[in-house]
């Protein structure tokens, strides 16, 4: 009865050492992937808990003025520079009730249809980095109607916040954070099933 020749059983072998080693890249693979993924993912959620938290000082106390960009200028806090926007102001009864700091200037009194400028809160360090068309949140703080945030058109809606854009923004910042678990799960998930199959090629 023929025998296997060495160097068929040597090649045989090393198959069966090289399986084991790459499942065990696969594994490593998977725990470095499903890790960044799921901190990523745990990351937005945070930051969306956040900022459902600084909407909701604002509920029913804000409005939104439409911007375009004109020149830049120092940051109040950094190196780097805030754009000049100008809009017009619309018709608000907060604009009656509070004098608008356009973070540029003393507060002053505005009416509706007055021709305003106002500071964005991007930061930059030339023009190309500041978006040609914003929305700036205006709200009450300290007895002023503030510009606290300016965004691309739509980001507040067309009435400010409200409590129902609180409530969606928990709802996307819960949504990340499921998608985080499950992201969790599925490696471990992934990571066990490797294991299994190795142990069974063992």
């Amino acid at each position: 009865m023929p025998h296997d020749s060495p160097e068929l059983i040597d090649f045989h072998e090393q198959q069966d050492e090289r399986a084991p080693a790459s499942r065990g890249w696969t594994i490593v693979l998977v725990v470095l992937v499903g890790a960044v993924v799921s901190l990523v993912l745990g990351l937005l959620s945070a930051l969306s808990f956040e900022k459902a938290s600084h909407l909701e000082d604002w509920a029913g106390e804000s409005m939104v003025v439409s911007g375009t960009y004109q020149t830049l200028t120092k940051d109040l806090d950094t190196r780097d520079y805030n754009g000049i926007y100008s809009g017009v102001m619309p018709r608000n009864d907060l604009v009656e009730k509070y004098p608008f700091d356009n973070r540029l200037n003393d507060p002053v009194k505005k009416a509706e249809g007055d021709q305003i400028t106002f500071r964005g809160t991007q930061t930059g360090v030339q023009d190309s980095d500041f978006p040609r068309e914003v929305h700036a949140l205006l709200a009450v703080r300290h007895g002023k109607l503030t510009v606290v945030e300016t965004d691309e058109p739509g980001s507040y809606g067309t009435d400010g916040v409200t409590d129902s854009t609180v409530t969606g923004q928990r709802v996307k910042a819960g949504a990340w954070a499921v998608a985080a678990l499950l992201c969790a799960g599925l490696t471990v998930w992934g990571v066990r099933r490797v294991h299994h199959s190795v142990r069974a090629d063992v």
